[in-house]
């Protein structure tokens, strides 16, 4: 019984072997087109990472104040706003006319005595006018508008808060000149740009570099894809050839494991062969290789496999799973952030795609070419394969029955 689980086993591995030139062919072309979408993905990421954003803005200031046109002088030549806003003082018509335009981003209209009110508590708001249609750079105007005021409020209640107590507990004559230590101290705190910004480098791609950024989710998508040249080693068999093999003590479940163990077998013996090569030649900067690593990308290799067999299952293989494949591919590898980065994604598709398996199997890429196990893909991998191969088989019992 042994003996012929064993020749079942080895005939599937060696006739999905003598597949081996189509899927080489198949996969120098799936790779042009990877190539293709990497060095698209790189321009987009590159340009983007040189853009920089202006935000035009006009001020509308009482001629008459010289205390708001020092003021706005100052505020306009911080370092911290000058590397994004640049201000130029206007009258309403004109601005606003401007405005319409396109030509500003948004217009900040100051009151007169708008210094006094403050200092005093009456507060009179200033007014932020923004287009109809306000694009990204109003947007960001409109934020840093915010985060003033949200920082002047809690100046405010703080002096407040000092003189009332001051008051309260008998200290008259000192709640004045109190309160004017704390206006010296919050304006000297303003006037140093380190206390509110500190440079932190933020990337699309996270720690990877684009280029292996790309060659990570290049490796799932070559995996994906080339499951639409073997979708027939996972085809439901004919009636005859299953109950022949049943007589013989053969359960479907374990031909649907041997269809998955030459398949698997194949895609990792030759994608750790290209794995290797290019991590001894061109991709050596990108591809660091571990015995760990291969292990894993067995683990990674076998997962995805998987889930080739269950659509195949699904379709009883034909155009129907190649379609299938196709679309269930591009779209987890969108949804993944995988043709475009998640941080331009919608936040409900960024959402799906990190429970759909291609995120968990890009995650794990990354490890793998990188040295460094991400457990917690590596467990949601497994898991996803084990899920996978269970509704195969059940897939095929059930189907089998209805024939």
């Amino acid at each position: 019984m042994v003996k012929k689980h064993l020749l079942l086993l080895l005939f599937q591995i060696k006739s999905t072997f003598h597949s081996i030139p189509r899927l080489i062919i198949c996969t120098a072309l799936f790779a042009a087109a990877v190539l293709a979408l990497g060095i698209c993905g790189n321009a987009i990421l590159g340009r983007s990472a040189e853009d920089t954003v202006n935000v035009k803005v006009a001020a509308v200031i009482p001629k008459d104040d010289p205390d708001i046109a020092l003021a706005f002088n100052i505020i306009a030549n911080m370092d911290s706003l000058k590397s994004v806003c640049e201000f130029e003082t206007l009258d309403m018509e004109t601005a606003l006319d401007r405005l319409d335009k396109g030509e500003l981003s948004a217009i900040i209209q100051i009151p007169e005595g708008f210094i006094q009110s403050l200092l005093y508590g009456s507060n009179t708001p200033g007014n932020v006018i923004v287009p109809e249609n306000a694009g990204m750079e109003s947007m960001l105007f409109c934020s840093l508008i915010g985060a003033g005021a949200q920082f002047l409020s809690y100046s405010e209640a703080g002096i407040y808060a000092v003189g009332d107590l001051l008051r309260m507990n008998g200290f008259n004559s000192s709640a004045s000149s109190a309160q004017d230590a704390l206006y010296d101290y919050y304006i000297s705190y303003t006037m140093n740009r380190g206390n509110f910004f500190k440079p932190e480098p933020v990337s699309a791609t996270g720690s990877l570099s684009i280029a292996g950024y790309y060659i990570c989710s290049g490796i799932v998508l070559m995996l994906l894809l080339c499951g639409m040249t073997v979708s027939d080693r996972f085809s439901n068999r004919p009636a005859a050839v299953m109950e022949s093999l049943r007589t013989s003590g053969i359960s479907k479940a374990y031909i649907k494991i041997s269809e998955l163990t030459g398949v698997t077998l194949m895609f990792f013996v030759l994608f750790a062969a290209v794995l290797i090569a290019a991590g001894s030649g061109f991709a050596s900067e990108y591809i660091e290789l571990t015995p760990g690593g291969i292990l894993i990308f067995l683990v990674l290799t076998a997962s995805v496999s998987s889930f080739i067999m269950l659509l195949s299952c699904l379709a009883d293989g034909g155009l129907v799973s190649v379609l299938l494949m196709f679309l269930s591919s591009a779209f987890m590898m969108y949804a993944g952030g995988r043709i475009v980065p998640s941080s331009y994604l919608p936040p409900a598709i960024e959402n799906i795609g990190k429970m759909l398996p291609a995120y968990s199997w890009c995650r794990l890429a990354e490890s793998v070419t990188y040295g460094q196990i991400n457990t917690n893909s590596l467990v949601m991998t497994v898991a996803y394969g084990l899920a996978f191969i269970l509704i195969s088989i059940i897939v095929t019992v059930i189907k089998g029955r209805e024939k």
